[in-house]
């Protein structure tokens, strides 16, 4: 808590009450181009935040999305090497895990849904689609943490345990590109003008 109470600087309070008058006076002469006063707002609002601040934010991106899962990879105990996944014995296991998460989650997802709001126990909110609802349920496709945990209770052959565990991340992987591609071709914003 010490953090965010950290001093800043006071001048760039001067810089977005500059700001704010150069956006009134453009528009109250009907400009349509105000990006620059825009610009110097959102530049001066990050620089009254504490610099320390302003580092956490710049690098949570990099650990949210790199660092942790890779902290998680690595501590899952996935180990690659004696991972074969074309040997017959573990082709069933790599089958059912694909089949598991790539369409059992996500049709689980929406088939429950579906009957949960089909039989009156529950409804979507307002701003909540049916393509949302597809979205979540393809992303709930990534299920790399407690899938791992039960391969490993559910597998002693090393082989197809290691099999499992490949075949986990390959799978939500899988799982995360789909419901990528599905949210950017489903929820892309229209082009402003």
């Amino acid at each position: 808590m010490v953090v965010r109470s950290a001093p800043s600087r006071e001048r760039p309070l001067e810089i977005i009450s500059q700001a704010f008058r150069d956006l009134t006076h453009r528009v109250d002469q009907g400009e349509k181009k105000v990006s620059a006063p825009l610009k110097q707002i959102r530049l001066a609002e990050r620089e009254v935040m504490p610099p320390v601040q302003r580092v956490h934010e710049a690098l949570h991106p990099s650990v949210a999305f790199v660092i942790m899962p890779l902290f998680a990879l690595a501590n899952a105990g996935v180990n690659f090497h004696g991972a074969q996944l074309s040997d017959a014995a573990v082709v069933p296991v790599v089958y059912g895990v694909v089949m598991a998460l790539v369409f059992g989650k996500p049709i689980g997802v929406v088939l429950a849904t579906f009957h949960l709001v089909r039989t009156g126990l529950c409804k979507l909110p307002e701003q909540v689609t049916w393509r949302g609802v597809i979205l979540v349920g393809l992303l709930a496709g990534i299920g790399f943490t407690m899938s791992v945990f039960i391969a490993g209770l559910a597998y002693d052959d090393d082989r197809l345990l290691a099999a499992a565990k490949l075949t986990v991340l390959c799978a939500s992987s899988a799982s995360a590109v789909v419901g990528l591609l599905w949210g950017l071709f489903n929820f892309r914003k229209p082009a402003s003008r």
